[in-house]
């Protein structure tokens, strides 16, 4: 392994020094470099990837928030933004089973109060099991769907697109009709080279089920999930609660204000009607929740935050390793040049420039390593935003802090090697064979 002997050096030639070497000690001994590099590539990967995906996916999702329009607001019986349902055993702690639902004959009052331009009950299905299968072709396949009771309203809340037929009418949702609007996809899956309008489909879970026709196709506001062919079937939310019993504990308000109408107003006379409903005296404590966008927003980040830490303390088990690599290879290397460094220290070189050399040639391995994962993973990210639907960009900040966690390995790990560097005593160091 070359080498520059000399005395004490300057931190730029130092630093050309320990790159130098620490290239040679790449070449010379590949097998245990690559492993140390291999460990470092791994977890540098894993962040990049995590941060890539999950910074993709915020973005859309709060996309999807903002494309209802900034002053649009929710209505729960409780407040899941701050941090989902309680499931602890004492009843008075689980606001989810102990405040009483929301009642849908609200909206109208709610709707009509100054300043406040729609309001929608909302009930989300999706993930409870329903199927849908066309009625007109006989067929006995089923078609998993994410099915969502609405009120005729929800177009003016809500930024998709009728595409095809119409919206179902305020009068079909008050006596509770079986009508549905379908998605784009869902209409190509069900009725294949057929026009959907006017046809027949039945939704059930499990025995349960009832028909609706299908009155218009639906194409729903860009969004992250749009790519996996989610199957969007819409029904009056009158007709869910009549014909799929729906739980009410499920129930919410999506609250639109009038053009102009600042935020903070809309939800004061929002709050102070939903008082009066539900009887509340002065004093009492709310047993609802508005929440805002920003809030859900929050909480979505919140949920992503607790995956990424998972994530980057996975990939801190690639870290040590590579750091384990860098101990033995720095100590292999302290060992075949400690006449070197014997004769370096009678030449003048302090122990600081020992210590110094030797942690630049550490840094250097890992950071070929972070190098490596850096341009793996921004492939792998690269690739699942060009050829998937998952939207994944990776921010300036992830790319940052991949390059400083593999130096700071290096300078870590290597720092037990350097320091027994720096601490030969010359004149044994100079007998060494």
């Amino acid at each position: 392994m070359k080498s520059r002997i000399g005395g004490g050096m300057g931190l730029v030639a130092t630093f050309t020094e320990g790159t130098a070497v620490a290239f040679d000690s790449l070449s010379a001994n590949k097998v245990r470099s690559g492993l140390t590099i291999l460990g470092v590539t791994i977890g540098v990967l894993v962040v990049m990837v995590m941060a890539g995906v999950i910074t993709g996916i915020n973005h859309s999702f709060t996309e999807i928030i903002s494309s209802r329009g900034v002053t649009t607001f929710y209505l729960a019986h409780y407040n899941f933004s701050a941090g989902g349902v309680n499931t602890g055993l004492e009843e008075e702690e689980n606001d989810f089973m102990k405040n009483d639902p929301l009642d849908p004959r609200w909206t109208r009052d709610l709707g009509s109060l100054p300043g406040i331009r729609s309001v929608a009950a909302y009930v989300d299905l999706s993930g409870s099991g329903y199927q849908a299968v066309s009625s007109s072709l006989g067929s006995s396949e089923r078609l998993d769907i994410s099915l969502i009771g609405v009120g005729a309203d929800f177009l003016e809340i809500d930024n998709g697109d009728v595409i095809d037929g119409r919206w179902f009418t305020q009068a079909e949702a008050e006596r509770r009709a079986a009508v549905a609007v379908i998605d784009s996809v869902t209409a190509t899956d069900l009725f294949p080279g057929r026009d959907p309008l006017g046809r027949d489909v039945r939704i059930a879970r499990r025995q349960d089920g009832a028909s609706f026709r299908v009155v218009g196709v639906y194409r729903p506001p860009a969004n992250l999930f749009a790519g996996f062919n989610t199957h969007y079937v819409m029904i009056p939310f009158e007709t869910a609660d009549k014909d799929l019993r729906v739980w009410d504990r499920m129930i919410s308000f999506v609250i639109r204000p009038e053009p102009g109408t600042p935020l903070q107003e809309a939800i004061d006379v929002v709050h102070a009607r939903m008082r009066r409903l539900r009887d509340l005296r002065p004093g009492e404590e709310d047993d609802f929740a508005i929440m805002t966008q920003d809030q859900i927003v929050d909480l979505w980040n919140r949920l992503t935050g607790v995956l990424f830490t998972v994530m980057v303390g996975l990939s801190s088990i690639g870290l040590m390793v590579g750091g384990v690599g860098v101990i033995g290879i720095m100590m292999i290397s302290v060992t075949e040049r400690t006449r070197e460094i014997g004769l370096r220290k009678s030449m003048g070189a302090r122990r600081r420039d020992i210590m110094w050399q030797f942690l630049v040639e550490a840094a250097t391995l890992t950071l070929v390593g972070g190098g490596a994962g850096l341009l793996v993973g921004g492939g792998i990210v690269y690739a699942l935003n060009a050829w998937t639907p998952v939207p994944a960009s990776v921010p300036m900040w992830a790319i940052v802090a991949a390059l400083a966690a593999s130096a700071l390995t290096g300078v870590g790990f290597g720092l037990y090697p350097a320091s027994r560097a720096a601490r030969l005593d010359p004149i044994a160091a100079l007998r060494y064979e």
